[in-house]
């Protein structure tokens, strides 16, 4: 009996912890397009910093802080231009690539758009 109990916890516990793998959030770096395409800026930040995407997706770009910041790439590909404080803007993005952005008033706000 006790060696039936014993085999039967091995195999619980070995399907848990698959489970739990399984479910485990990486929030260490991007696997695949994003079901949410919004950016937020609270304060001096893009959130996310590195967002995938799908070809043809439009971008959100949330201004949640209390003063304006822009979403510019660094190539020129898009500027939202002013976003102020509260508001938002949208960006399509129809070819694949890594797209560099940062915001015009503070140059260490920074962040990339993967586009698959």
């Amino acid at each position: 009996m006790y060696k039936t109990y014993f085999r039967f916890s091995v195999i619980i516990t070995g399907l848990m912890a698959l489970f739990l793998i399984g479910c485990k959030s990486d929030s260490n770096g991007p696997t695949g397009p994003s079901s949410s395409n919004i950016v937020t800026m609270p304060g001096n930040t893009f959130s996310p910093s590195t967002l995938t995407v799908a070809v043809h997706t439009t971008i959100t770009w949330n201004n949640n802080s209390s003063i304006a910041h822009t979403s510019t790439s660094d190539t020129g590909a898009w500027d939202t231009g002013n976003i102020p404080a509260g508001s938002s803007k949208q960006t399509s993005f129809d070819v694949a690539g890594t797209y560099h952005y940062h915001c015009n008033y503070h140059p260490n706000m920074v962040g990339v758009v993967i586009v698959q």
